[in-house]
């Protein structure tokens, strides 16, 4: 839409620009706010203002910039993704009003003393703030009563949840950490009622609006509300991070760090996903004009690109299992480092990882593994990330640093998405070179198979595999560990994903995407044999027998669909 278009639609454009209007008039607000004060009797924890003012109106500038270039539903996307996000910011500021000693914001103020803090002026400006953004963004919901110029496709919503998914983890765990006695390091389980639903809301508002904004059909409002999801995501985590970096006695944890890196990545993810396309639509075009030449170049650049999947896979499992063998920390004191049994879990990931960049090289097996890659490789992060969380927490105590076998399992990521680019690209070409027929009805039998295995598979990751005297494994819900709830959770998507996926592909395809989940969910049922020696009283958890199941169930299936492919 050009602006004389929109200029001559008054009434929709009235209410955009009044939109814009209540968003800055808000984001205005936010920026005195914090100024004046929010509570009389603390100052904040470093001269956090202009940092707050910049973020509170940087969603208004970029908005308005995008509305009078003609760009009004970008601008409108933009506006109502920073709306959803206004309903927790609300709550969590309403919880300075009624217990301000509870709150954990040192960016508005930090207690020197246990003398109780009382509220000023500045909070009702805050409070006042969010109320006008939450108007802006119902406003502009919908782009405003406006149609959409154009309409097509809704792509990457999956890639796009799934990175939100990763900014509520991070986003329920605690925002820094303090060994100041008098600031709290408390995260959002940790906050009185007002507080704790204020930081639900707040959560849930990266997945809800992300999906929301990705599932559109315009494309100017899925880019206006990604980009609007990560101006949200980094104002709430921002001033965290600055926290934990400048002032004394506060600190840095992983939850903010993951949100300010899902907000990095959401509108990235879109160019990113045209490279890899533009690089494979190369490749077939190149394919194309060979084909007069000679039939087998197709197959032969196939086949090169499943044995370049395969050492990268090979090398990527290599790793893995040489960050088992070598210490995972070093001690500070130079002494030995006791062995971690975390990184046993290393082991069956790594070994089933290798295999199946083995049976890459073979062409008679390449094509019928390489569906398996993508969950076996969350198969490798779900025991990688399970290994991370004790180096992180005595690298942060000061007791130890990371070891070679951790920086070795951290080398195993780029060479497994490297592996799996090349095995997407062997299996472009196979699909513009083999002719595919109409897809079958699927049986009673793998329907069942499948939707018991992934009902399972929710258990499995929502409840903890291991308890113990003191002790409850991590699970979906983010607590002690959030690196390890993130992967439960994208674990748990993406699986889910795929059995979406293996129910709509051709039997043999489905059999190996269903193989790939064995290795996932036998990776979470080994937690604890291979990890719960070290716990005190150690019993199985729900989530070890519901993984059990899924993972039966998933064998079940994958034997009923590659019975099926032999037919």
């Amino acid at each position: 839409m050009t602006r004389t278009e929109l200029e001559n639609q008054t009434p929709a454009a009235a209410r955009l620009r009044t939109s814009w209007a209540l968003a800055a008039a808000g984001g205005l607000l936010l920026s005195v706010g914090p100024l004046l004060g929010v509570v009389d009797g603390a100052e904040p924890a470093y001269t956090s203002w202009p940092l707050l003012a910049l973020l509170a109106l940087l969603p208004p500038v970029v908005a308005g910039v995008l509305l009078f270039r003609g760009r009004p539903f970008v601008a409108a996307g933009l506006i109502a993704a920073v709306g959803v996000f206004a309903f927790g910011r609300l709550l969590s500021d309403l919880q300075i009003v009624f217990a301000p000693m509870a709150v954990a914001r040192p960016e508005l103020f930090r207690p020197a003393t246990l003398v109780a803090v009382t509220p000023s002026a500045g909070v009702w400006l805050l409070v006042a703030g969010h109320v006008l953004v939450i108007a802006g963004g119902l406003l502009a919901a919908g782009r405003a009563g406006m149609p959409a110029d154009e309409s097509e496709p809704p792509g990457l919503v999956a890639g796009h949840v799934i990175i939100a998914f990763w900014a509520t983890v991070g986003l329920l765990g605690k925002p820094f950490s303090s060994a100041d006695p008098f600031q709290l390091d408390r995260g959002p389980w940790d906050l009185p009622v007002l507080g704790l639903m204020g930081g639900l809301l707040l959560a849930l508002a990266a997945p809800l609006a992300t999906a929301l904004a990705a599932s559109s059909p315009d494309p100017d409002t899925r880019q206006g509300g990604v980009l609007g999801v990560s101006c949200a995501l980094g104002g709430v985590v921002l001033p965290w991070l600055v926290a934990g970096t400048v002032t004394t006695g506060l600190g840095i944890t992983a939850g903010p760090v993951i949100v300010l890196l899902a907000a990095l990545m959401l509108p990235v993810l879109p160019l990113l996903v045209r490279v890899v396309r533009f690089l494979r639509g190369k490749v077939v075009r190149l394919l194309r004009g060979r084909r007069a030449e000679t039939e087998d170049v197709a197959l032969l650049s196939m086949r090169r690109m499943d044995v370049a999947a395969g050492v990268f896979t090979v090398l990527a499992a290599v790793a893995m299992l040489a960050g088992a063998v070598a210490p995972q920390i070093v001690l500070s004191t130079g002494g030995e480092a006791p062995g971690l049994a975390s990184a046993n879990l290393l082991w069956p990931a790594g070994l089933a990882f290798g295999v199946l960049g083995l049976a890459l090289f073979a062409s008679a097996t390449a094509a019928t593994v390489r569906p398996a890659l993508l969950l076996g490789l969350f198969a490798m992060q779900l025991a990688a990330a399970g290994a991370t969380g004790p180096v992180l927490a005595a690298s942060k105590a000061g007791i130890a640093q990371p070891g070679a076998g951790f920086w070795l399992m951290i080398a195993e990521i780029p060479l497994g998405l490297l592996a799996l680019a090349c095995a997407g690209l062997a299996g472009a070409v196979e699909r513009e070179n083999i002719e595919i027929g109409k897809r079958a009805e699927v049986p009673v039998a793998e329907l069942g198979a499948v939707l018991l295995a992934g009902l399972f598979a929710a258990g499995a990751f929502a409840l903890p595999t291991v308890r113990g005297d003191n002790y409850t494994a991590a699970t979906l819900v983010p607590g002690t560990d959030p690196v390890v709830s993130a992967a439960l959770i994208s674990s748990l998507v993406v699986l889910i994903i795929s059995l979406v996926v293996a129910l709509r592909s051709r039997p043999a395809r489905g059999a190996a995407v269903l193989a790939g989940g064995v290795l996932l969910m036998g990776v979470r049922a080994l937690e604890l044999p291979l990890t719960g020696a070290k716990v005190v009283g150690a019993a199985a958890g729900p989530g070890t027998w519901l993984a059990l199941a899924s993972a039966t169930a998933l064998l079940v299936a994958a034997g009923l669909m590659g019975a099926r492919a032999t037919r």
